[in-house]
């Protein structure tokens, strides 16, 4: 664990704000550059870059504290009222991000005629870059950790808000593992000449999200951060399989079921 890289009286540098910093510029150049492959046009995205990344923060904000109700909620006062806005506490959750992020670029994809399939192939394979950069930084801060394990690779954190004193699952490292071959992956395909001729816009990001989301969902089983459950089944989770779920009814609906019907007739 390396929570911290320096600090002084007035200022501390977070390990995981700076893999932020490094996952948002490699994940930048990634878009720009697969954007200009596929033919889009970077001034839409560079132009509304800050507002998409403020809407993802927001609604990673909303679901942290919706997820953390009993710590922001404790007790009704004035300064709980300002940590609500004290992002920067590292009270951020990846599914906030992802929904409010996905729904304003879609109104905004809509507003301005851009095809949102078309960047869905685009900004998939670069977020997902990003998190996997993202799972390093988590592995040092400590957060988003996993429950026991007696599996070789299972790590010890000197952590006092990781309520473990056993080698517990690295899930950051699973993370950062599995995006990172779903990241290979999408960039396989969108270069392979077959998909490149035929009309599959939305394919590439479409694959990216369900198997992104499918590996989330099996990562849930072996994690041990706190999290809201329904049922006994964490929140998170839920979502995972539900994300999973959808993506692989668009799939179908979108390029499975049109090519059956085209080759019935």
């Amino acid at each position: 664990m390396f929570p911290v890289i320096f600090s002084t009286n007035f200022f501390e540098l977070h390990t995981l704000w700076v893999f932020f910093a490094i996952a948002l510029i490699i994940s930048t150049i990634v878009l720009i550059r697969l954007s200009l492959s596929n033919g889009l046009k970077v001034q839409f995205i560079s132009t509304n870059a800050w507002k998409i990344i403020l809407w993802g923060i927001v609604g990673a904000r909303i679901w942290s504290i919706i997820n953390n109700y009993t710590s922001y909620f404790s007790d009704i006062s004035l300064s709980n009222l300002f940590r609500l806005f004290y992002f920067w506490d590292k009270g951020l959750e990846l599914w906030g991000a992802i929904i409010a992020a996905t729904i304003y670029f879609y109104l905004l994809c809509k507003k301005n005629e851009q095809n949102f399939w078309k960047w869905l192939d685009v900004i998939v394979p670069a977020t997902i870059l990003g998190l996997a950069i993202g799972g390093i930084g988590t592995f040092f801060d400590g957060t988003n950790y996993g429950t026991p394990s007696s599996l070789p690779w299972a790590v010890n954190f000197d952590n006092a808000a990781i309520k473990y004193s056993v080698p517990i699952h690295p899930t950051q490292i699973y993370t950062f593992l599995y995006s990172s071959i779903i990241f290979t992956a999408l960039i396989l395909i969108g270069q392979n000449q077959k998909v490149k001729e035929m009309d599959t816009s939305g394919l590439v990001g479409l694959i990216g999200v369900a198997s992104f989301c499918f590996f989330h969902f099996l990562e849930e089983f072996v994690r041990g951060d706190d999290a809201l459950s329904l049922f006994s089944i964490r929140i998170p989770q839920i979502a995972a399989f539900i994300a999973t779920i959808a993506s692989l009814i668009v799939i179908y609906r979108r390029f499975l079921k049109k090519r059956s019907s085209l080759h019935s007739k």
